[in-house]
């Protein structure tokens, strides 16, 4: 079962798919058994296209698999998990678009470079949206609104290119979601030099979903900002306290992480030549702290 909440409802007309690729998955030993949730989630993200269906299910499992330092022991009681939790808010607003689409809400709350860890952090943003999308079933899209206050060249400095790379390609071809649009707000020279060196990575269609704002107020053309938290001075209750229900929650997945943590590729069962994304980890490696970031 992937969905938590409540009894899971196939939507009609699609059954058809879900049998095509029980089938295919019968040939992909490599492959992971996947519950009707899971391969309901994945048609959805993808528009029901059973080719890009099939090729997302492999770059997901597989990159997972292949990245350890990002997603292996996914426990939210992990010293190094509360620790990004407690320097990070994650929330979803109430609010949804007239389409479907939710908003989620994502800023740091400490702004310290010398304690930010990348590899945590990335853990424990991928712990609370696949949090998000078992709770919220199938969903036509999400809008995310990234605070990027606070980030300097010492958090860039903490990047390596693997990693980035490893990053952005989960996001644009492996996560199973509809992404609607992001909001990068309280913007600054970091974030030009971030997306410059992010550039070769994003495909065109997602660099498209990409908006910079300087302010809170500029992305009202976007988002009412009455449905923000207080803090950004919306009608909604303050961040801590949404944030609070969140990381509590979190901790009552913890079983459902270790399951979801056990469904991985075995390499060795691969037919065929081996997956691309084996091969990120062997590329360019060293932190942009080695690059031109001032």
């Amino acid at each position: 079962m992937y969905f938590k909440q409540g009894v899971f409802q196939p939507p009609s007309g699609h059954q058809q798919d879900a049998e095509h690729l029980r089938e295919w998955l019968k040939a992909q030993p490599h492959l992971p058994h996947l519950s009707d949730e899971h391969l309901y989630l994945f048609l959805n993200s993808c528009g029901y296209q059973l080719t890009k269906t099939k090729q997302t299910i492999d770059n997901y499992y597989t990159l997972r698999t292949s990245s350890p330092e990002l997603f292996a022991n996914r426990n939210p009681l992990l010293p190094e998990v509360q620790a990004t939790l407690t320097k990070h808010e994650m929330i979803p607003l109430r609010w949804t678009t007239p389409e479907g689409y939710r908003v989620l809400l994502y800023r740091m709350t400490d702004h310290d470079s010398g304690r930010y860890d990348l590899n945590a952090a990335v853990k424990t943003f991928c712990m609370f949206n696949d949090m998000r999308m078992a709770e919220d079933g199938l969903c036509p899209g999400y809008i995310a609104i990234i605070d990027v206050k606070g980030l300097s060249f010492g958090h860039l400095g903490k990047f390596s290119v693997t990693t980035l790379k490893k990053i952005v390609t989960y996001l644009q071809e492996c996560q199973p979601v509809i992404l609607q649009a992001v909001h990068l707000i309280n913007t600054s020279p970091v974030i030009d030099k971030l997306m410059l060196l992010s550039k070769p990575f994003i495909k065109n269609e997602i660099m498209q979903l990409i908006k910079l704002h300087q302010s809170v107020e500029e992305l009202r053309a976007h988002v009412p900002l009455t449905h923000l938290p207080e803090d950004y001075g919306g009608q909604y209750d303050k961040a801590a306290t949404v944030y609070a229900k969140q990381r509590t929650l979190m901790v009552e997945y913890l079983q459902w992480y270790q399951q979801e943590e056990s469904l991985k590729v075995e390499e060795s069962k691969r037919t065929g030549t081996k997956h691309p994304y084996l091969e990120i980890s062997q590329g360019v490696e060293g932190s942009f702290r080695k690059l031109d970031i001032d």
